[in-house]
């Protein structure tokens, strides 16, 4: 049996047992003799990854299907409007795509299993992948823990030091550059377009001093994203949060897992460690452990071979970074649609911990050093 490659479900009502049953055929992961009879599914991280949808498929098998897996993870485009319109702008479908066929085995993480994948347009693409239902989910909501923070670290620095300063060949070019591509434009004129729809809703956990500043802060993000791409940079995940991490819980695990690759991105490796804490760490955790989580990143860097970067250098870049990432919190915040209430909670919970992070690091009087 073949698939067409350029046919696939795009909607999770459209997939049948006989594309499913070639679409694993062709990456050998399961017998030609075999076949799927049935398939049962159901939906996934409702709340959570609002660029696309995400379910379980569970197929019955007919004959001996082996190593077959038991079920699989299928993602397709979002059907919210809004949402789709952001997930072609920034083409993160073909960057997920490209970045698990290509890169992925490359960057020395625990990753999903890929039995298939394809994109033909920036608004459509499906993947089928390894379930890793048996791991447990983090909940950005509830937020990271001290210890999954470490796991987390120690995880994120092998795909930084994989390719710190390796990125700027042919290899990556369909990566983008955080700045100057669609990405640094479409991430300015979305910060400007949302700051007012983000203080209407979630204004009352944003600092004074954060609002105040709404001029001078857009008026300095050029600034800052030309920053952010000056060496040393590397790849990103460039959505390190909860909601897109596994931890094993069985002895067969590994330590973690990391999903949703689609805002895969060249840029500095600190962009991922602040997002990581100042978007999803508990506000008083993250003051009580963010300059030792800082130099643990630092010196995993260094045990992975990093060379040439300082305690220092990373520290401030930590600040920088952390003032930045308020493009994300103004971008997810006021311009996308959270459809319910979990995408809302998480957004209120980035909100809070990111303007708070800002105010203890003395953000904003960093504006001027850019």
């Amino acid at each position: 049996m073949t698939i067409d490659a350029n046919n696939y479900p795009l909607r999770p009502d459209e997939i049948t047992t006989a594309w499913l049953e070639a679409a694993l055929k062709s990456s050998n992961s399961m017998p030609a003799s075999a076949g799927i009879t049935s398939i049962a599914r159901r939906p996934i991280g409702v709340g959570v990854g609002m660029l696309g949808l995400i379910e379980v498929v569970t197929p019955t098998y007919s004959g001996d299907a082996g190593n077959a897996p038991k079920s699989v993870v299928v993602k397709y485009p979002t059907e919210v409007e809004g949402n789709l319109a952001v997930a072609t702008t920034f083409n993160v479908y073909e960057r997920e795509v490209r970045f698990c066929q290509l890169l992925g085995p490359k960057a020395g993480l625990r990753l999903p299993k890929l039995y298939f994948a394809h994109t033909t347009s920036a608004s459509s693409f499906i993947m089928v992948m390894e379930d890793l239902s048996g791991y447990a989910l983090g909940d950005q909501v509830e937020g990271c823990s001290v210890k999954q923070a470490e796991m987390s670290i120690i995880e994120m620095a092998k795909l930084h030091a994989a390719f710190w300063e390796k990125v700027d060949s042919d290899e990556f070019q369909f990566v983008p550059y955080h700045f100057p591509t669609v990405h640094s434009d479409a991430m300015l004129q979305g910060a400007t377009a949302g700051w007012d729809a983000m203080v209407a809703i979630f204004g009352d956990v944003i600092s004074p001093e954060l609002k105040n500043n709404r001029d001078k802060f857009l008026a300095t993000v050029p600034k800052m994203q030309e920053w952010i791409v000056s060496h040393p940079h590397t790849l990103v995940h460039g959505d390190w949060r909860m909601d897109n991490l596994m931890f094993g819980v069985e002895p067969d695990h590994a330590p973690m897992a990391v999903l949703d690759w689609q805002g895969t991105l060249r840029s500095k490796g600190v962009q991922d460690l602040a997002y990581l804490l100042s978007h999803n760490m508990d506000v008083t955790e993250r003051r009580d452990n963010e300059r030792a989580l800082v130099a643990m990143w630092h010196s995993e860097l260094l045990k992975n071979g990093v060379k040439n970067y300082t305690a220092d250098q990373a520290w401030d870049e930590y600040r920088r970074a952390v003032l930045y990432l308020w493009v994300y919190a103004t971008v997810i915040a006021g311009t996308l649609d959270p459809s319910n209430e979990r995408g809302k909670a998480f957004m209120t919970a980035m909100v809070t911990r990111s303007s708070s992070a800002i105010g203890d690091l003395d953000g904003i009087a960093l504006l001027d050093t850019f």
